[in-house]
């Protein structure tokens, strides 16, 4: 297996890394997961003077994290990657799944939405990109994943256990169909679940699948108001939400996982820098070749 579809092989990994897919040879075998609670009050002033500008309510704090994601990963490549058949793969695109309920209620659908972005993309971008892609799947009467899905259920239990192992074999050997992975969102850079949506406060971990090729799963809650002490012993309100990220510990060290956490913090806490491209000369392990 020296060949992708969807990624390139990364073959300059340091010797302590390169043994681990033979320690956790399983996804669900490295699972790392990490909390986050980022100040979001310039994100929400930066968001609302936009949609001041606007006349309307054109924008959302998810346009914003999402724009600070694919920033994130544009700097720092290797967030990128993925384990399969124990070597390294960089993916060929930046793409994330995010769910869409159809309606706000238990009985509504929920759909699955697979975005590709270019990581050069800027706040404006991001956001038409994200409007769109939602407008389409609330207008559309069933997700193609969900004909896909029917049409495989039909077909009796040994049937489809056999077309799954068929898909999962593919996949190993990187010749997974790329109309199938186009709507499949695990075979993504990452998941990002955004809970704030329904209400919810906090940010569960989400476990990762071994199915699939994504080594991401971010979490975020809903916005809320917290009362910090400033260093000079005076309160401050401040808008906060918190994130839980679940990592494959396997595609990058600790410490560069860190610092790619704490650029996000920087890109959502510094929401201007998000409206001009991003300088990505010198950045090694880009997202494509």
């Amino acid at each position: 297996m020296g060949k992708r579809n969807d990624a390139f092989e990364v073959k300059d990994i340091r010797i302590y890394n390169r043994i681990f897919p033979y320690l956790m040879p399983k996804r669900t075998d490295s699972l790392v997961y990490y909390p986050m609670s980022i100040d979001m009050t310039r994100s929400v002033n930066f968001i609302r003077l936009r949609n001041k500008q606007a006349g309307e309510k054109k924008y959302h704090l998810f346009d914003l994290i999402m724009a600070a994601l694919v920033r994130t990963f544009a700097l720092k490549p290797a967030l990128n990657r993925f384990i399969m058949g124990s070597k390294f793969w960089q993916r060929n695109n930046l793409s994330f799944n995010f769910v869409i309920k159809t309606g706000y209620n238990e009985e509504a659908d929920e759909r699955n939405a697979v975005v590709t972005f270019e990581p050069d993309m800027v706040f404006e971008e991001i956001a038409a990109i994200m409007r769109q892609t939602i407008n389409s799947i609330r207008r559309s009467e069933e997700a193609e994943e969900e004909g896909i899905l029917k049409m495989l259920l039909r077909l009796p239990p040994w049937m489809l256990r056999l077309v799954i192992g068929t898909l999962r074999r593919l996949d190993r050997i990187g010749r997974y169909p790329k109309s199938l992975r186009a709507i499949d969102g695990l075979h993504v850079s990452a998941f990002v679940a955004n809970l704030g949506s329904i209400n919810i406060p906090n940010a569960p971990y989400h476990h990762l699948y071994d199915w699939g090729t994504t080594s991401l799963f971010i979490t975020f809650g809903k916005l809320h108001r917290t009362k910090d002490i400033k260093k000079d012993g005076t309160d401050q309100i401040t808008d906060r939400i918190d994130f839980g990220i679940t990592l494959d510990e396997r595609i990058a060290e600790g410490f560069y996982f860190m610092r790619a956490m704490n650029l996000m913090r920087y890109f959502l806490e510094n929401p201007h820098m998000l409206e001009n491209p991003p300088d990505l000369d010198g950045v090694i392990g880009k997202v494509s070749q």
